[in-house]
């Protein structure tokens, strides 16, 4: 957003108005089956608007991956403030991301469908992952092949558990694919079975069920009703 655009109130909701659109179309439809001209008629602003404010559809997705993400790297962070050990990180976070789903279905989905294939260990949602992956190899408390194959294995198994939640998001089946996907993912990375459950189990109720660390204000456009 140019220095311009922040000082005037109206392009200031000219542009959450086309955030807004663009996200609920993401959520519901593939990136690319989208138009702008479909982001426009939802936005009910005219199509010169939307390029006062972006220079094509991919900038506007990349806005809206931004404040997703944000947003959902505002909840793992404040989940793992206190906390240093890389299983219990892990755990925390992979509970953060299926607490937003229940808390915010329509980003979720979004999230799931621009990131889908973000597989690099250099993408910047990825990097807690990859230093907490990292940290579990360097003191043992991991065994896995690679960092890489980590990486892969807790974003493919989140990943679909995030998918799940945003479908259905109740906190009664948020609470239930915690416990069990977070216990799957440390079991995989090593730890002991029963080490593994304890720990997922107490992530999930902490942040899924208690929602302690939840943030539900982030990805909500200037205005909107929280």
């Amino acid at each position: 957003m140019s220095e311009g655009e922040r000082r005037n109130p109206r392009a200031q909701r000219t542009r959450a108005a086309l955030i807004a659109a663009g996200r609920r179309l993401y959520s519901e439809r593939p990136v690319d089956a989208v138009t702008v001209d479909d982001i426009v008629q939802a936005a009910e602003v005219g199509k010169g608007s939307f390029y006062n404010h972006f220079a094509d559809r991919d900038a506007l997705v990349r806005a809206i991956a931004a404040q997703i993400r944000a947003s959902v790297e505002t909840a793992v962070d404040r989940a793992n403030a206190q906390e240093t050990d890389p299983a219990r990180r892990l755990a925390r976070a992979v509970c953060s991301f299926l607490r937003y789903g229940v808390d915010e279905p329509e980003p979720a989905r979004v999230l799931v469908r621009i990131t889908s294939g973000i597989t690099s260990l250099s993408a910047p949602l990825n990097q807690g992952l990859v230093e907490d992956i990292g940290a579990g190899l360097a003191s043992g408390r991991f065994v896995v092949p690679t960092l890489e194959a980590g990486v892969l294995y807790v974003l493919g198994v989140t990943q679909v558990a995030l998918v799940r939640v945003a479908q259905e998001p109740q906190l009664s089946l948020a609470v239930s694919l915690a416990q069990q996907m977070g216990a799957l993912i440390l079991r995989g990375l090593g730890l002991p079975p029963a080490e593994a459950d304890q720990i997922a189990a107490q992530a999930s109720e902490d942040i899924v069920r208690k929602g302690v660390f939840a943030t539900l204000a982030a990805t909500q456009p200037p205005g909107a009703p929280h």
